[in-house]
């Protein structure tokens, strides 16, 4: 008897215990029910948002469930009836962080009108661009891709720039110029740290909005590949339009070179580059670096202003004075000096201007440090031979810009020596 009267006295505690537990447990299981809900509804607006051009599969890592996406969409081509300068405008994002949402997707798609394109050309009119799109581009298309800090993590952009003979609707204005840009987040800490595959993601995904807009607006552009095989990170060749850079066939370093420079040609603006790897320089003052740029129109105006501002435009200085003997003396520093040759032509973007220039192997002293340097005449002789060799077999280059942009009546306006006296 004393046993069961001590069983009933823990009992009801045993009952309640067990009821806690299943409260505990229904209220988890519903938590989590809830969460899996949120992230299902989550995931559903991710698939269908942007007019369902976003990398859904691949961004599936950054969509929560512990809060609902915020989606922002307008433009002409999701409102046929909406006035705006965007024919798509779309960001979506998870979380509140302290200053920006903890992830966010942002896709835009643009018709710039002349007055736009001009604007843009003439603020980089000048400035050297290398396309890093890691997919190839057609004529008439240019793209590049980057990254950027967040107050938490970093993002992955993309941006292409696509012409369209047949016109843009949805703006008042005529528009032949479409711009697509878009941000994607990345698990990388940093931006230095973003790897390449998120480099390709973001490009891709910038195709296929640019194919999607190009599609139904019937503006004549020529889809744009997405499945194409990536560009190496670092090619040991120059692309197709640098191919005339051949260190070998003009006598410079017998070194290993690097190259960069366009992938797609851009009838406004043309770069190419080239120089040896590693530190120091072979003896005998040979080239170890290269670079032709090439700029038509507006693009041209402003780059021979920009240097003429700087006074390394042609016809702004004298040439180095000579010894006796034929030397001259460059005072070198941190800054590699440079032999540059300028030449004007007539293309089909308008009047142009070539700039070629080569940097021999100086010793450049240690930091800012300057050293003075003699450069023997037969040295400084060849140095002028081979940058107007390098001009030479940059305008003749059957897939080199010049030929491209069917470049003529050339003349060469002479030569710049970058260095200080």
């Amino acid at each position: 008897m004393r046993w069961i009267r001590g069983r009933r006295g823990w009992f009801p505690y045993a009952l309640a215990g067990g009821v806690l537990a299943l409260v505990v447990a229904g209220t988890a299981g519903w938590f989590w029910a809830d969460r899996a809900q949120q992230r299902a509804d989550n995931l559903r607006q991710l698939d269908r948002a942007c007019a369902g051009l976003l990398p859904g599969e691949r961004l599936r890592g950054f969509v929560p469930g512990d809060g609902a996406g915020v989606l922002e969409e307008y433009g002409t081509m999701l409102d046929p009836g909406q006035e705006s300068r965007a024919l798509l405008n779309c960001t979506l994002s998870w979380g509140s962080g302290r200053w920006e949402p903890a992830h966010r997707v942002r896709i835009r798609a643009e018709a710039q009108i002349a007055a736009q394109v001009e604007e843009a050309e003439a603020a980089d009119a000048g400035v050297r661009h290398i396309s890093d799109f890691p997919l190839p581009l057609p004529p008439g298309v240019t793209g590049s891709t980057g990254a950027d800090d967040r107050v938490v993590g970093s993002e992955v952009s993309a941006s292409l720039s696509v012409e369209c003979p047949g016109g843009l609707r949805g703006r008042k204005a005529p528009s032949r110029t479409l711009q697509v840009s878009v941000e994607l987040p990345s698990k990388a800490d940093s931006d230095y740290d973003v790897p390449a595959t998120d480099h390709l993601l973001a490009a891709r995904t910038a195709v296929a909005t640019a194919n999607w807009v190009t599609e139904r607006q019937k503006c004549g552009g020529k889809p744009i590949r997405t499945d194409a095989t990536p560009r190496p990170d670092a090619a040991p060749t120059p692309t197709k339009l640098c191919a005339w850079l051949d260190p070998e066939e003009l006598e410079f370093a017998r070194d290993t070179w690097e190259f960069s420079g366009d992938g797609a040609y851009n009838r406004r603006a043309g770069f190419c580059s080239g120089r040896i790897t590693g530190f120091g320089g072979p003896p005998g003052l040979p080239v170890v670096e290269v670079t032709a740029e090439s700029w038509s129109g507006e693009f041209a105006r402003g780059a021979y202003e920009r240097h003429t501002d700087v006074g390394t435009a042609p016809g702004q200085r004298a040439p180095s004075p000579a010894r006796r003997d034929g030397s001259v003396v460059i005072r070198t520093s941190a800054f590699s000096p440079k032999l540059a040759l300028w030449a004007k032509s007539e293309c089909d973007g308008g009047t142009a201007y070539h700039r070629i220039a080569v940097t021999p192997a100086f010793d450049n002293g240690n930091g800012d440090e300057e050293k003075e340097v003699v450069v023997e005449g037969t040295d400084r002789k060849r140095l002028s031979a081979d940058a107007r060799a390098t001009l030479d077999r940059y305008l003749a280059a059957a897939d080199g810009w010049p030929v491209r942009a069917n470049c003529r009546a050339t003349t060469v306006l002479g030569e710049v020596e970058e260095w200080p006296r």
